[in-house]
């Protein structure tokens, strides 16, 4: 999970000593026609690509995340630990409610870099933690954004390569390895489909970059040097979370609110209090009320964050549909039962095709594993490079290994 360990921490001390500056916005997108539209729209028959619209016109180039924006390991009021050694009198809430979210900035973290390239510290005013809700459980709401823009960078990916204009390999940001995405021919059945076939490829290809952000973790990558995350890694609100990301974000690519950066983030903000809402998020008393009913059971609030003891149950589950983890009913307390009464899960769909058509027919993802994840106990022998049709078989093996190390229930609620 993404800066799981002293992240509240620095992000305050960033917030404390930082000035906030008004960033110009790192895309936008013009209405007027362009020399290619006219040509779609006089000589061919293709009316589907103009719905889409080629390149700069309403998918634009969205620049590739690169900064860490940090939350949140499971639990509440955790205690931090800089390797082996305790931080004392600090702790971290991580539970939040609906209402304390802040509006979504694309990429944020706690280093934000000016239009000039310099770095410098600037207020993010995004406030992330963990939400729980009736029907979907604890929300990392840091993940739901992460995953809502590396679905919206891929819509901008993807779309220029189907339309011909963009490149056919994405270089990612190292993690556990060097990634990239290569992309091949668009599928046939998919072209009379084409924003419905980039909005359900880039959805599938960002939960897939999640899935492996959790292999990695749980093999010892390190968002940051000298602070372990296996500790969160494959966290029962993970890939639950992820996902909901990478749908608000489809949604808004079938919307078109991916035209400016300014749109983009204000659509992004007003989605997740929607999806927050749906799900019957409750207020954050109730939520951490719901927190501790689960002490002792999915986490440990003696152990600290940067050690694995911490969570005691862990969700290996990517398949299709993601369930929820809820707190169960034996162990809700009065102020949960209350909130959530007659509420069902909600299941989010994770699908691998479209109109008949597998995604990873022409995206994939491809990653040169980094020597050190290679060596870890467990990891199956699949070779340097590996893509995504191998992740089942890892999260397999991550699987076995925590069943051996937590035992047999340590994989359900």
């Amino acid at each position: 999970m993404n800066g799981k360990r002293l992240g509240g921490l620095v992000a305050s001390l960033a917030l404390t000593l930082s000035l906030s500056c008004v960033q110009p916005p790192r895309w936008t997108a013009s209405d007027e026609p362009t020399p290619e539209l006219a040509r779609v729209l006089i000589e061919t028959d293709q009316p589907e690509r103009l719905a889409l619209v080629t390149g700069p016109a309403e998918l634009p180039a969205i620049p590739v995340r690169e900064r860490l924006r940090p939350c949140c390991a499971f639990g509440s009021n955790l205690r931090l630990s800089a390797g082996a050694v305790p931080i004392p009198a600090y702790r971290l809430p991580n539970v939040i409610g609906p209402d304390q979210l802040g509006p979504h900035t694309y990429d944020a973290g706690i280093v934000h870099r000016r239009a000039s390239g310099d770095e410098e510290f600037a207020i993010n005013r995004e406030r992330n933690g963990l939400v729980y809700t009736c029907r979907g459980g604890f929300i990392d709401t840091a993940h739901v954004r992460d995953y809502l823009d590396w679905t919206a960078y891929f819509g901008s990916q993807l779309a220029a390569a189907a339309l011909g204009s963009g490149t056919r390999e994405i270089a990612l940001p190292d993690e556990g390895g060097s990634r990239r995405v290569r992309i091949g021919e668009l599928p046939p059945l998919f072209g009379s489909e084409l924003l419905a076939a980039v909005r359900g490829s880039a959805e599938w290809l960002a939960f897939q970059l999640s899935v492996w952000h959790e292999i990695a973790t749980w093999y010892g990558y390190e968002s940051i040097p000298g602070f372990p995350e296996q500790a969160s890694a494959f966290s029962p609100e993970d890939f639950y979370s992820n996902l909901l990301g990478t749908k608000l974000a489809a949604v808004m690519i079938q919307r078109r609110s991916l035209r400016t950066e300014p749109l983009f983030n204000h659509s992004a903000t007003q989605w997740i209090a929607e999806a927050l809402a749906a799900l019957r998020a409750v207020p954050r008393e109730v939520g951490e009320d719901a927190m501790q009913a689960l002490d002792g059971v999915w986490w440990n609030s003696q152990a600290r964050v940067s050690q694995k003891e911490l969570l005691l149950r862990r969700s290996f589950a990517i398949g299709n549909p993601i369930e929820p983890w809820r707190v169960p009913d034996a162990l809700a307390p009065e102020s949960l039962r209350k909130a959530c009464a007659g509420a069902t899960p909600a299941p989010l769909a994770n699908p691998d095709a479209e109109h008949g058509v597998r995604f990873a027919s022409w995206v994939m993802l491809e990653i040169d594993v980094d020597p050190a994840i290679l060596a870890q106990p467990g990891f199956p022998k699949l070779g340097p490079r590996i893509t995504q049709a191998d992740f089942p078989a890892i999260v397999a093996a991550a699987h076995v290994q925590n069943r051996e190390e937590a035992g047999p229930d340590a994989d359900h609620p």
